[in-house]
């Protein structure tokens, strides 16, 4: 098995709070990590419009809430609900209390 097969580790479940998205870095791309109800969620970070990071946004339903000019963003496609955008949503595991991501290319 190769890291693209079962991800990249990174975080472990209790770095991960409710609905507060957490920025990280997996093989250099910026990404956001977070638990919405009883699943995890990695998106991009940034906003395809203008740039706004999404770590820094809120959630809001089963969206993310752009800081700077209020683009959501769906937890489920990453596509946009109030604008033309759209964000990759990446494939998540955990396994033995680790959360893994594997890029969406």
């Amino acid at each position: 098995m190769t890291a693209e097969d079962i991800g990249v580790p990174v975080l472990d479940l209790n770095e991960c709070p409710v609905d507060q998205p957490r920025a990280v870095s997996v093989e250099g791309e910026d990404l956001i990590i977070l638990r919405h109800g009883d699943r995890y969620v990695a998106m991009d970070r940034w906003c395809p419009h203008l740039g706004g990071d999404l770590a820094e946004g809120r959630i809001l339903g089963r969206a993310v809430k752009c800081p700077l000019h209020g683009f959501m963003f769906s937890l489920d496609a990453g596509r946009g609900l109030n604008c033309p955008y759209k964000v990759r949503v990446h494939e998540i595991q955990v396994e033995n209390g680790v959360l893994s991501v594997r890029l969406k290319r």
